[in-house]
């Protein structure tokens, strides 16, 4: 939503949010050559909230890359904050890697995504 402030859902929170330090690279899969980097600052059982440079709109559909892993969802809501935007992402789909930073990232959603984790 370029010039807009996108809806604030976040006191609609309906799950605790557990922090999170992943570093991330965002792409929206309408603007595949707009990818973005980011930081995955917490995940809950609703999803995950990214810091991000750039504003996406809700209802974007989003590839996120992890390690040598790839998530897929949705932009619930994004919130402009101190020059960046904190954004909410439903995740409908989980390809994990094999790597020592993938198995941490296995756990974590396990723990608090554990429908979308084999």
């Amino acid at each position: 939503m370029a010039g807009g402030r996108c809806v604030d859902l976040m006191d609609r929170r309906l799950a605790e949010r557990h922090p999170a330090h992943f570093h991330a690279i965002v792409t929206p899969v309408a603007r595949r050559d707009q990818p973005m980097r980011g930081l995955v600052h917490d995940i809950s059982t609703g999803g995950i909230c990214a810091i991000l440079p750039l504003q996406l709109a809700p209802g974007d559909q989003v590839q996120l890359e992890m390690a040598d892993s790839l998530l897929f969802g949705h932009i619930i809501f994004c919130n402009q904050e101190s020059g960046e935007f904190r954004t909410g992402i439903e995740v409908e789909r989980v390809l994990l890697g094999n790597t020592d930073l993938s198995n941490v990232l296995q756990t974590v959603l396990a723990t608090h995504l554990p429908a979308l984790v084999p």
